[in-house]
């Protein structure tokens, strides 16, 4: 069976080929296959004597060679693909995936490919869930995770200490029974239950959750300002604890719903390789390539369905390969499309701290007249994707735009086409829309150098969003909309405290504290009405649109569960 150089040479070579045969100079093999022009040599020969290939050397230094290949390339992926299937050989047949092969050439196996993901029971009935991924998790570190797929997992690996249920917009019991509130909610006293044991088999007590919450009250983590009204927390017996408050706050206990507030244990490192928690799954293998989930048999509240779940990386999905779960393809009667429309918000920021033009309210007010949205949607057919003017669905409306005030608001901000950079991520989606973005603006004279961020391994990298002078993004709200709302304006991590000024910081945070003195959701709404007037009549930063997430769901795949943050809640999912 040919290895996998010799597939990444065919693909290297692939735009190159003439009929069967391709030319190429051995420093190129070289840096492909990172190995010396001797090993290049060696290889080519021992193809060749398997006879892949015929290998000819170019005569005198620097010439080029020529290879004459044996088979078509693309029968020999398909025997290839079907080979890795027999053997249930994923790795092989992911790493295949990244190369750079037409996609279509995987249509004549997709049936076989397919084969190896979705649901599978076992030997010993265990049943395992295999999920596709587009990009490699980034940090699962809960106090500096802000991704939206990552904060879905948090969940799953552990629990936090009361959790919100969307269905009916009420704080339900978790890892403690009950809890009281008290001396007009500067005061909150948590039941703990007994017997919850981490996945390294120790019984929980009130001083893990002390122990979280201390960590998670430190500077630097995107948690800290959820918990900066607390001076003290009590540890009254190993099951009952007391956080006192410095000052009123009756929507405290909404924060401790959160997965970046799971519990966990005060004897151990955290170590997200490891990730010891409570949860009803633990992490058995994490690798660049994939991520295994096992059941937690010893689960406080409920043993998952499923015995274990694994994610696996495919980095190109623009044309799906593999029909499961959030990938796939609609025409397949055998899954289910679940389309949520209100799956977040996509947003132009301006960075107050580095760019002079941000600071002048006509510059703003101009780059709100040329991002049209409708004419963006039009234009890129994302004919699913509704106009934005806020970050709730439900309120948003169309806006007028008129392109005639453009110039005069340039001229007026004494702005004469010095070049920005404009960062978006590394989404397909996003990539286009930046272009698009980037060709609008130049036809009014603004001059953007696209700038794209990689999620996996540059979004929490602060260097790389300094010299950035405006940027586009989405923000995908968890479960709890109004905490994610809050989450928005007061995480570090995120547009508004990396980019707005601190005047305008000021008077949202002010708002913000006013809504977390309501008990009641209408009075707090009022407050969230003032903050986006507020942004949307400075232009701060301009809502584009509201995006529409599809997930493909395999017919056999149930659950009795809502999807968490837009993802499969994985503890709730059967095998019918």
């Amino acid at each position: 069976m040919r290895d996998l150089a010799y597939y990444d040479m065919r693909a290297f070579l692939l735009e190159r080929q003439i009929g069967d045969t391709a030319t190429f100079r051995l420093n190129e093999l070289a840096e492909k296959w990172e190995c010396s022009d001797k090993n290049v040599k060696r290889k080519l020969k021992k193809y060749q004597e398997l006879q892949f290939c015929h290998y000819q050397p170019g005569r005198g230094r620097g010439n080029a060679s020529k290879i004459t290949f044996t088979q078509s390339f693309q029968s020999e992926i398909e025997d290839f693909i079907r080979n890795a299937v027999a053997q249930e050989n994923l790795d092989k047949l992911l790493t295949l995936l990244q190369l750079d092969i037409p996609r279509e050439w995987f249509s004549a196996v997709s049936s076989e490919i397919n084969e190896l993901f979705g649901l599978h029971t076992e030997k010993g009935d265990q049943d395992i869930l295999r999920l596709v991924i587009a990009r490699p998790f980034s940090i699962l570190d809960p106090l500096h995770t802000s991704i939206n797929m990552e904060s879905s997992l948090l969940l799953q690996l552990g629990d936090p200490l009361v959790r919100f249920d969307t269905t009916t917009n009420t704080v339900m019991p978790c890892i403690a029974h009950h809890w009281k509130a008290e001396n007009n909610s500067t005061i909150w006293t948590f039941y703990i239950r007994k017997g919850i044991r981490f996945h390294h088999g120790r019984t929980l007590t009130s001083t893990d959750i002390r122990h979280t919450l201390e960590k998670a009250m430190q500077k630097g983590t995107v948690t800290h300002w959820y918990l900066t009204d607390i001076i003290r927390i009590e540890l009254l017996s190993e099951t009952k604890i007391t956080i006192h408050l410095h000052k009123p706050n009756p929507f405290f206990i909404r924060y401790l719903c959160l997965g970046n507030l799971v519990i966990l244990p005060h004897d151990i490192p955290f170590d997200e390789y490891k990730w010891t928690s409570t949860g009803a799954f633990k992490l058995a293998q994490r690798s660049s390539q994939k991520l295994v989930l096992e059941a937690f048999d010893s689960h406080f509240l409920e043993r998952p369905f499923l015995d274990r779940i694994e994610f696996w990386l495919v980095k190109d999905q623009t044309n799906p390969v593999l029909t499961v779960t959030n990938m796939g393809n609609a025409d397949n009667l055998d899954y289910t499309d679940h389309a949520t429309k209100d799956y977040g918000v996509n947003i132009v920021t301006f960075n107050f701290k580095h760019c002079a033009f941000a600071h002048h309210p006509a510059f703003r007010e101009a780059f709100y007249h040329l991002l049209d949205p409708q004419k963006m949607i039009r234009d890129l057919e994302n004919h699913e994707e509704s106009e934005a003017s806020s970050y709730f669905f439900h309120k948003s409306s169309a806006q007028q735009r008129d392109s005639s005030k453009i110039k005069r608001l340039l001229e007026t901000a004494h702005y004469t086409g010095e070049t920005l950079r404009f960062a978006i991520l590394s989404h397909a989606k996003s990539i286009r829309q930046g272009q698009w973005i980037v060709a609008q603006a130049a036809k009014f004279g603004i001059s953007l150098d696209l700038h794209i961020i990689d999620i996996s391994s540059e979004f929490y990298q602060t260097s790389q969003w300094e010299n950035i002078d405006i940027s586009m993004g989405a923000d995908v709200p968890s479960s709890d909309i109004e905490v994610a709302f809050m989450d928005f304006y007061g995480n570090p991590n995120l547009a508004p405290q990396r980019f707005l000024a601190k005047k305008e910081l000021q008077q949202i945070e002010e708002l913000l504290h006013q809504a977390r003195q309501c008990t009641r959701f209408s009075d707090r709404d009022h407050f969230y009405d003032q903050i986006e007037s507020f942004v949307r009549d400075n232009h701060l930063f301009l809502f584009l649109e509201h995006l529409t997430k599809h997930q493909f769901i395999h017919a056999t795949i149930q659950t009795e569960d809502k999807h968490l943050y837009g993802h499969l809640n994985l503890k709730k999912l059967w095998i019918d």
